[in-house]
């Protein structure tokens, strides 16, 4: 007789019911230790251990050698053995799950009738199964009924945010006109700053100019005056500074020139700016409208885009910001309508679309 082996409990888990039986194998075979059953079967020892001490699933040759060195049948425990791999893959689906959810209480339901169906194919253990059947269907009704009342509590938890959606959409309208108008309002300040920025930029670009040009032409009168009443001694000299005053002068006027291009340069970054400002807001408040199921209004903010003459090949507009079509949209419930059809018509008589000032010539 070999050393008895540490007592193993049966957790529920399908790898440890297997183990138990393959110790039981064991025990008919006289114990064997485990040098004795390496020696037989070529296995080490920690391997062995494993198998016995439900560590791992045992490889099929590993359990086919050490079945057939305790005297037991070979191909039935590779039966066995494609049942285990079967089974210990619905009990980790099972214990993967929140232990109180819906999901896992069928999957342990499932893995106890999976253990009843083995009990039914052992003889000699009638009154045993009976014992186990009630008391599975005992807890199979008590976890339905658990089932039950969670399902109705879902559903009534459904309805409640259904209709605090329901209700809320009107304010989700009110919402997206808010940020409409603010939008509207926020592109109008834009092109009027802008447009008074360039106006600025350009009248002090001239105004330095001229007062650049003035003053040159003034000094290089002055210098020519100075050198007339030098004696022919200087006369070198003078138009010697003379070149040096046209040459400060061809200089001034550079700058002055590069001035006006730095102020025009400004003038389109504002009005870029601007158009891109404004394609951030209308794309945020599409985004709202789509999710509150106003189509028509996004297409009208679409028209504005166009009027601004904004196309959407803004690389800062690119991105986060840019308005992704879906096949379809979803109604608002009832039929309702949102409150914007105002976003669809000009702000004023006559109003041919927005536009942004021309640049100066």
């Amino acid at each position: 007789m070999g050393r008895k082996m540490n007592v193993l409990e049966d957790d529920g888990r399908p790898l440890t019911a297997f183990s138990i039986s393959l110790r039981k194998l064991r025990e008919q075979a006289d114990n064997p230790t485990l040098t004795q059953l390496a020696d037989k079967s070529g296995y080490s020892q920690p391997r062995l251990s494993e198998l016995f001490n439900a560590k791992k699933v045992p490889a099929e040759d590993l359990l086919r050698d050490v079945v057939t060195a305790l005297g037991g049948d070979a191909d039935q425990w590779s039966e066995r053995l494609q049942r285990l791999r079967a089974a210990e893959q619905d009990f980790h689906r099972a214990t993967a799950r929140d232990g109180d959810s819906p999901q896992a209480q069928i999957a342990r339901l499932e893995l106890e009738n999976k253990k009843l169906r083995e009990l039914t194919e052992q003889p000699g253990v009638v009154f045993a199964q009976a014992l186990t059947a009630q008391d599975s269907a005992s807890r199979r009704i008590q976890a339905a009924a658990r089932l039950e009342r969670r399902a109705l509590n879902l559903l009534k938890t459904a309805q409640e945010e259904y209709h605090l959606l329901y209700e809320r959409a009107p304010e989700a309208e009110e919402r997206a006109a808010a940020i409409i108008a603010d939008g509207a309002a926020t592109a109008a300040r834009l092109e009027l700053r802008g447009r008074s920025r360039h106006d600025e930029i350009v009248t002090e670009a001239h105004s330095r100019a001229d007062a650049i040009i003035a003053k040159a032409e003034d000094t290089a009168r002055e210098m020519v005056q100075n050198a007339e009443k030098h004696s022919k001694d200087h006369r070198a000299n003078t138009y010697a500074s003379v070149n040096k005053t046209l040459k400060d002068i061809d200089q001034l006027r550079v700058e002055a020139e590069q001035a006006v291009r730095q102020a025009t340069s400004q003038r389109a970054s504002l009005e870029m700016r601007a158009k891109i400002e404004i394609e951030r807001l209308v794309r945020e408040a599409q985004q709202h409208l789509e999710k509150a199921g106003a189509g028509e209004q996004v297409r009208a903010l679409d028209l504005l885009l166009l009027d601004f003459n904004i196309t959407g090949s803004h690389a800062a507009t690119r991105g986060r910001h840019a308005r992704q079509p879906k096949p379809g949209r979803a109604a608002l419930p009832n039929g309702s309508k949102p409150q914007l059809d105002l976003i669809a018509q000009p702000p004023r008589p006559g109003w041919t679309g927005w536009t942004l000032p021309q640049q100066r010539q």
